[in-house]
């Protein structure tokens, strides 16, 4: 019985690390808008791209926080200074978001983009 409690024990501790790591996952599965092949070629295309601007995303929103955390050690704290670190942040991810959407919606149908607009959360760069 003791057994079974930590087999349970450790695999929820694993689960729970899988959820973070799927926090970053691009859910790429668009059976459900039913893509022709050359759409299907399309998508593959701009799911790369995308994929490449969210690790470069990724670096500049890290190297934007580390100048946050320099900015509190300061003597005085410049909140507009800060203010618009985080505004750079925002910026570059609605860039980003709309460039992916934008593009997206011209490989779509007007079917297809009903369909896509029910995970339309799911492509929200973070």
């Amino acid at each position: 019985m003791r057994l079974l409690l930590i087999l349970l024990l450790s695999l929820s501790l694993y689960g729970s690390d899988y959820e973070h790591h799927s926090e970053r996952h691009i859910n790429k599965e668009l059976s459900h808008l039913h893509l022709t092949t050359s759409q299907k070629r399309e998508v593959k295309s701009l799911l790369k791209a995308f994929r490449v601007e969210l690790k470069a995303y990724r670096r500049y929103k890290k190297r934007i926080k580390r100048e946050r955390q320099e900015l509190f050690l300061q003597d005085q704290f410049d909140v507009d200074t800060f203010n618009a670190l985080n505004r750079r942040i925002d910026q570059e991810a609605h860039a980003i978001e709309s460039r992916f959407l934008m593009k997206m919606h011209k490989i779509l149908t007007e079917r297809q983009r009903v369909r896509f607009i029910h995970y339309f959360d799911d492509w929200e760069v973070k």
